[in-house]
This record gives C-alpha cells, sequence and structure tokens, in this order.
C-alpha cells in the first residue's frame, strides 16, 4: 500500500515524536572513555539488549537510533538498529520543510594496525529501507533521502563507502559487504559510521540494519553464518487483547479460552547448506518474577538451508491451569531455539519474549505506537468518533480511559471520550457517559495519559469506549501500533450520528478503558426505567417524572453544556430555554447512586 492510499483510507501518519522514548543514559564506562580501542571480531546484530539506544561496548551512546523489534518487517533476527528520524529522546530534529541529516550510528574506536590488504578484513551488513509504517519518501534533485556508510582514515577525515537512494519503495532487507583493504583505514582507531538523510520532522524516511560483522579473513563471498535466529515479534498471549483485567480473565467460563491457541514467533537459517539444520525449540510461560516456567510447546525439525521467516507456534492454553492464578499478574512467555551453536555472540537471537499484564484495563495494543492516527476531516463541521468494542466476562465499571496523544501535536486540543452500551451490534446512538478533556502539552513517562470519568459507569456484557471531536480541520493525533490488531468488526467509526465497522484499518490505536473489576448489575434500576421526559421534543421548558437528584444536560459530542445547581437540583421542571435548538442527552442521577441517561430534541 502506498503512502497515499494508506493516509486517504485511514488517516495513518509517520510519527511526529514519540512520547515513549525514555531519553538516553550515557555509559562513561565505555572503551572510547578509557582511551582504548576495541578488537577484532566486531559483531552486534543488537538481540543481546532491550529497546533504547545502542550497546555502549560497540556504539557510541549519542546518534539517535533506536534498537528495536517494531519497526523492521521480517528482520534478518531478533531487533534490529532503526535510522527512525527522531532525536534520542523521541523529538523531531527539525520540520517538515527540511530534508537533511538525521540519525547517525558510530562504532567505537577499533584497532586494525598492523593489518594489511591480504589481511582480507571485511564489513558485512544487512539493511532495509522503510519500515512497517510504510515506504521512504523518493529521493530527487530537491529532496535528498539516503542512508550513507563512511569509514574514519587515519587523518581523521570520514570517507563516504557506500550510499543507497531512497527510490520510494520499502525494501526487503538485503546484505551487503564492503571491503576494509586500504591502508588509511588500517589504523588504531579506525571507525565506521552510518547515516540517514530525510525529513526532520517524522519517521517517514526511516531505515533499519541488523547483523553486523567486521572480522579480518573474509572475502566478498563470506555472506553466510552458521547461525539460526528468532525474528518476528513474539504474538499475544491472549487470544483477543494484548491485556485484560485479570478479574475478567478470572471471570470467563473457561479462562483458558482467553489465551491463544497460536502464539509464536519466525526463524531464519543464514547457513547456505546444501545440508538441512536439524534444531529443537520450546515455548514457555512464567509468572513473574520467580514463578516456574511451564512448558507449553515442544518440538524439532530440519530447517532448509537460506529459509527465511520460518514460523514456529504453540498453544498457550495447555498450561492454563497451572499458570492463571486468578488475581493481578505479569506473565512472560518466550520461544527458545535449541541450535548447537557455540559462538557466545550469536546466541541471544536464539530466544525471544513478551510480557502480559493482567490488570486492570483492556488493551489491544502492545504499549508501543509505530505511527500516529487522526480522525479524519468532514465538510460542514461534523463530529467524528473512533469506538472499541469490548466483551465482559461479567458486569464491571469503567473507571477511566488510557489514551497516547502524539504530542506536541494534540497539545491543546479538545476531544470526549464516551462509553456506549451495545445495540445491535454496534455502540448505541447515545454514550452511557462522556468526558470532555483538552491535552495537556506533556505526558508522563511512557506516554500515557488517564482520563477519570466523575464516577464509575456501569457497564455489562459488551460496550464501546472511543473518542470523538468536532470536525473543524484540526485533529489530534494518537499512537497507532502496528504490530497489533483488534479482531475483525471490532473498531468502530461514526460520523453524522451513524456507526459502522471500520474494515480497512492496520494497527490498534492506544485507547484502553481502565475497569474498577466491581460487579454492577447487569439490568437497569427500575427506577432509572420508571424515568421520563416530557414533553419531548420541547421548546425549552422539560418536566422530569420520576425521582432523581440531579441533571446535567450533553450534547452531541458529549460535552456538558447544563447542570443543575443549587435549591434546583431534584426539582421536575428544567429551564433549558437558553440552549440551542438540537439533540441532546440527559443523565440524571439517582437515589440510589445510579446514573439513567435519556435522549432529548429541543426545538424553536
Amino acid at each position: 500500500m502506498t503512502w497515499a492510499t494508506q493516509l486517504r483510507a485511514q488517516n495513518v501518519q509517520p510519527l511526529s515524536a514519540d512520547p515513549g522514548r525514555a531519553s538516553p543514559v550515557g555509559n562513561a564506562s565505555h572503551s572510547a572513555a578509557r582511551g582504548t580501542s576495541i578488537a577484532l571480531p566486531f559483531f552486534d546484530d543488537f538481540a543481546q539488549q532491550p529497546e533504547g539506544t545502542p550497546n555502549a561496548e560497540h556504539w557510541e551512546p549519542r546518534g539517535g537510533t533506536l534498537v528495536n523489534n517494531r519497526f523492521p518487517v521480517a528482520p534478518p533476527s531478533r531487533n534490529v538498529v532503526t535510522f527512525d528520524g527522531l532525536k534520542a529522546n523521541g523529538q523531531p530534529y527539525g520540520s517538515s520543510s527540511f530534508y537533511s541529516d538525521t540519525d547517525t550510528l558510530t562504532s567505537l574506536p577499533i584497532d586494525l594496525s598492523g593489518l594489511t590488504a591480504g589481511s582480507n578484513v571485511y564489513l558485512s551488513f544487512f539493511w532495509q529501507a522503510g519500515s512497517i509504517v510504510g515506504s521512504p519518501s523518493a529521493a530527487s534533485s530537491t529532496r535528498q533521502v539516503a542512508f550513507t556508510l563512511e569509514f574514519l582514515n587515519d587523518a581523521g577525515q570520514w570517507q563516504s563507502i557506500w550510499s543507497q537512494r531512497s527510490t520510494g519503495r520499502r525494501t526487503d532487507f538485503a546484505q551487503e559487504i564492503v571491503a576494509v583493504t586500504e591502508p588509511q583505514y588500517l589504523h588504531a582507531n579506525f571507525r565506521f559510521r552510518f547515516h540517514s538523510i530525510g525529513n526532520q520532522a517524522n519517521t517517514r524516511d526511516a531505515w533499519s540494519l541488523d547483523y553486523l560483522k567486521l572480522d579480518r579473513n573474509r572475502s566478498a563471498a563470506d555472506t553466510t553464518y552458521r547461525d539460526i535466529a528468532t525474528s518476528a515479534p513474539l504474538t499475544s498471549l491472549l487470544k483477543r487483547y494484548a491485556s485484560m483485567p485479570a478479574v475478567q480473565l478470572a471471570a470467563a467460563p473457561t479462562p483458558a479460552d482467553e489465551l491463544n491457541d497460536q502464539t509464536g514467533t519466525t526463524i531464519n537459517n543464514f547457513d547456505i547448506g546444501p545440508a538441512p539444520t536439524p534444531i529443537t525449540w520450546r515455548g514457555t510461560a512464567q509468572n513473574l518474577p520467580r514463578g516456574p516456567e511451564l512448558q507449553f510447546l515442544t518440538g524439532n525439525r530440519s530447517i532448509d538451508a537460506s529459509a527465511r521467516q520460518v514460523p514456529i507456534m504453540g498453544d498457550v492454553r495447555t498450561v492454563a491451569a497451572s499458570l492463571l492464578t486468578g488475581g493481578p499478574q505479569r506473565i512472560r512467555h518466550r520461544i527458545l531455539l535449541g541450535t548447537n551453536e557455540t559462538d557466545s555472540r550469536i546466541q541471544p537471537n536464539d530466544s525471544i519474549s513478551r510480557v502480559t499484564e493482567l490488570s486492570d484495563y483492556y488493551a489491544y495494543d502492545d504499549g508501543t505506537a509505530e505511527a500516529a492516527v487522526s480522525l479524519p476531516a468532514l465538510t460542514g463541521g461534523a463530529s467524528t468518533f473512533f469506538a472499541y468494542r469490548i466483551d465482559l466476562n461479567q458486569p464491571d465499571q469503567v473507571r477511566s480511559v488510557r489514551l497516547y496523544p502524539v504530542l506536541p501535536n494534540a497539545a491543546g486540543r479538545a476531544i470526549t471520550l464516551s462509553v456506549w452500551a451495545d445495540e445491535n451490534g454496534k455502540p448505541a446512538e447515545k454514550p452511557l457517559a462522556s468526558v470532555p478533556y483538552t491535552v495537556p502539552a506533556t505526558a508522563p513517562a511512557g506516554g500515557f495519559l488517564d482520563v477519570p470519568f466523575s464516577q464509575p459507569v456501569g457497564v455489562s456484557g459488551t460496550f464501546y469506549v472511543g473518542y470523538g471531536q468536532a470536525s473543524l480541520g484540526q485533529f489530534v493525533q494518537f499512537g497507532l501500533d502496528l504490530n497489533s490488531s483488534p479482531p475483525a468488526n471490532y473498531f468502530f467509526y461514526q460520523v453524522r450520528n451513524e456507526w459502522s465497522a471500520v474494515t480497512d484499518f492496520s494497527g490498534a490505536l492506544m485507547l484502553r478503558p481502565v475497569m474498577t473489576g466491581t460487579v454492577t448489575a447487569a439490568t437497569p434500576s427500575r427506577a432509572a426505567a420508571l424515568l421520563t421526559l416530557y414533553p419531548n421534543p420541547s421548546t425549552g421548558i422539560v418536566q422530569v417524572k420520576g425521582r432523581y437528584t440531579h441533571a446535567t444536560v450533553l450534547d452531541a459530542l458529549g460535552r456538558t453544556v447544563w447542570q443543575q445547581t443549587g435549591l434546583a437540583q431534584g426539582q421536575p421542571a428544567l429551564d433549558l430555554s437558553r440552549l440551542p435548538a438540537g439533540v441532546y442527552f440527559m443523565r440524571l442521577a439517582l437515589p440510589d447512586g445510579s446514573l439513567a441517561t435519556k435522549r432529548l430534541v429541543l426545538t424553536r
């Protein structure tokens, strides 16, 4: 899918900032700080570290690159380093009108002194243009979009060795091998560096590197390795969600049915054979921090030479009885390969893991944003909404909504967060509750904001949670996790008061309902059922039939436009003559603490 098509269909944009990225922490103990060079062989496939800045034992701790396993598409091994066009703190380098240098990755000094051309020193690496978000911009005479490798010579000058201009298409990972045989590079403080050139305002012009190896006694044909590595991110422990409340999991008729019958990864074989490579594998699940490792998967086979993205899958439900505690917990599941590899540098890529939190919220996203998404613009200023479907195992209450705005784009923008009951497989016409919210300029560590409702919202069966805003041309961008998705027909879009399931949407909007875990009545109270408004439609004076304690009027976006105050609270007659004609929702607080919401039409 091209960027133009993707933007029209989904309003998906590259990230202009990544508030979830932590500021880098320098490591003053690395080799360069001690004034010494590191020795051959040099190898890094980035599998030995968690997401973040590159390993300070190999790389300068500056440059803005991000070690991760979520931006690449079909990487050679678990984790790559991505030149995403953002600084190390997740902020942009400049504005969208500038195409210039962005990220760099620079090796520490490497001692090549005493070597000659006959030492046959070569550097090999895999690279990819673009990312899971899409293709980079095409390079042109007025727009530089490129990826370059440079060597530091014995005069302290950087020399361009290899460069790739963007064609405007995302590529598969390709391997390059470059000779380091010229005398000017064979010195005690040799370095190499990669740098990207592209748009300075977002992550569109991304590049990724993996599996870098610099060593002697190689040749231009030395592009294979006796290594089998995990690759794709491990899929969710849960069947429908990335996370769900512990009490809701425990309330399922069969909790094991909430777990995934197909969770796994893919693997790659770097050996060219000709014989296949025999391996074994096992999958385990563990309650953190110190629970026993329970095996849910075991297997073996011979992997064909040069095979790529071979799936390894297992059924986590087989260990559910021993794994699930019924209370809040963090579960790590992982897959480990048995490859008989003896090189300690490549052994870390033989395993891959993922942690699932069973706490008090539902999530379809894994907590990381690869792109931004916003509601589409409409003519006439009509309001629009996004909403997710959530299926409960027992009645509950929504305490708040946790959301991930992309800052500074979203700062100062007004939205409305709402909860809806189910009505014939779609969100109901009127929300159960709404709260207006203005996005602040900053977010806590991790990027999520928590927006509470004035009081918990009772829900049962299927409900929906989402946000909306008036279509005024200034749209709030929210994080979009492109490595996760809700089930089919679980994501809805409202335009001009009509709901429809979004069938062509890729990814998971980073918006999470937080539950209280308190069981609520599954049916409305009798007092709520007996409440009526008349006349309806009304020209301004509305009578409430039935007992209540307080009235609030919401507009179609869920914003509070009128509240009952003082001695008037609980009185049967409401003067709404100052409100413009239109459709409203009256929220009535009842003596038993519950809420009733009634649709009201005002005419003039």
